[in-house]
């Protein structure tokens, strides 16, 4: 089994005001995240998400294309399994 594809996408969900808060990074409006899908060569998916800022501030176009452009071509034809080797790369 082989990795496949992987594909990064920027989310941004609205909060609605009355769930809103105001944090040191200022009111919080969205909630903002990064979410990977990696495909497998058998057809397995695997879902993942992250946050690249503390807080819920911060720009995920940055770590969008890190993840589409440089992270995600070098775990292409690798074997999902090789877990500490992956680990090494990233």
């Amino acid at each position: 089994m082989r990795i496949k594809s992987v594909q990064a996408w920027w989310i941004r969900v609205p909060i609605e005001a009355a769930r809103q808060h105001r944090s040191d990074f200022g009111q919080v409006t969205t909630f903002d995240a990064a979410i990977l899908r990696i495909e497998t060569d058998d057809g397995l998916v695997g879902w993942g998400e992250g946050k690249n800022a503390a807080g819920s501030a911060g720009s995920y176009g940055a770590l969008v294309h890190m993840l589409n452009h440089e992270v995600g071509p070098q775990l292409v034809g690798r074997d999902p399994a090789d877990i500490g080797v992956i680990w090494e790369m990233l």
